[in-house]
């Protein structure tokens, strides 16, 4: 048996990766834009849609005043990050993560590798909390902010309350069933939210998130079993692959009528140290494009950044008694819903 050092053979071959780091579905699917604001608060216009009619009027009378149509200038103050570390300075003087067993690496080149790893779970850790913020944003229209040196700060979207969705007694999934066992609330239930979603934002979805047991409630429910389009199998002709792919992150299921059908699976730890799931068990969310969402980023605190506006800001220093370099790195995002009554969210059992 080979002996161990620090994997489980003497010659490496290959890094065992990181299969934990953060993913971006719902940024990407839901808050795809991005915007950088030199102020500490960041903006969103938002045309304010009503449905009103052209008044009739006798063609013998002053026409009647119409008020222009409105414009709503919304404004957030990003919650502000900055992740500091102090790498071990032993680092630089041992064999790196990877690298062959009896070194290849002079000194300086270890620092700056081991410094790169450092910046890039620095960003891992910044888009997972982007990503918990999206979660958020989508489940209840709000954002939760806490941390140290200031007081926990509710970011409210005004998402209408009647698109947070809690189901009760018989009209949560699994409850009716028809002499098949098949559940015949589903299909009106997800009708009627769409076109409230529709009357509140004049959108309507066209993507349905769902947990793992929704999921499973999902695909067998009336109206839906032998409905769905599935995606075909790569490399194999015309066969579909009706079982469900669980991957980190969201993963396309097919399609239903106008709907692209997404299973989501993703964690991140909380401030206890408890690993808890992005969407909890037995949620949906349903939203589209028409969300606009973005992701905005305030300007940096530091005059090394010359108080501009960036997504992510590292700098690195180094202090002389004790010898000991510092790296941090800073950002200041939040993600918005711009049009947020475009989404809702159902705890469907």
């Amino acid at each position: 048996m080979a002996d161990s050092i620090s994997f489980d053979t003497a010659e490496l071959v290959a890094v065992v990766p990181n299969l934990k780091t953060s993913q971006n579905f719902l940024l990407d699917t839901f808050f795809p834009g991005l915007v950088e604001f030199d102020t500490e608060e960041v903006l969103i216009d938002i045309d304010v849609g009503k449905r009103r009619m052209a008044p009739f009027v006798s063609p013998l009378v002053e026409g009647k005043l119409v008020e222009a149509r409105r414009i709503q200038t919304d404004k957030f103050k990003p919650p502000y990050i900055k992740d500091k570390r102090a790498p071990d300075l032993r680092r630089p003087v041992r064999r790196s993560i990877g690298e062959r067993v009896g070194g290849e690496l002079n000194a300086a080149e270890r620092e700056m590798a081991n410094l790169q790893f450092e910046m890039e779970d620095q960003i891992d850790m910044i888009n997972r909390r982007l990503e918990w913020m999206a979660s958020s944003a989508l489940q209840t229209g709000t954002v939760v902010v806490a941390g140290d040196g200031f007081a926990t700060t509710l970011v409210d979207f005004g998402r209408d309350s009647r698109l947070t969705i809690a189901l009760t007694g018989s009209n949560r999934w699994g409850q009716t069933l028809d002499a098949t066992g098949r559940d015949t609330v589903i299909v009106p239930q997800l009708t009627t939210w769409n076109a409230l979603m529709l009357q509140l934002s004049g959108a309507g979805a066209t993507d349905i998130v769902f947990s793992n047991g929704a999921w499973n409630k999902f695909i067998n429910a009336a109206g839906v079993y032998g409905a769905i389009n599935y995606p075909k199998l790569a490399d194999s002709g015309n066969n579909i692959n009706p079982a469900a792919i669980v991957q980190k992150g969201g993963v396309y299921q097919g399609s239903w009528g106008q709907y692209r059908l997404w299973l989501y699976n993703d964690w991140y730890v909380d401030d206890n140290d408890v690993e808890q799931p992005m969407l909890p068990d037995g949620y949906i969310i349903m939203s589209g494009p028409a969300l606009m969402g973005t992701r905005a980023f305030g300007m940096i605190m530091d005059p090394k950044f010359a108080y501009k506006p960036m997504a992510y800001a590292p700098k690195t220093w180094v202090t002389d008694d004790p010898a000991q370099r510092l790296i941090m790195m800073q950002s200041a995002p939040l993600v918005i819903p711009s049009r947020v009554n475009a989404s809702l969210a159902v705890k469907v059992y």
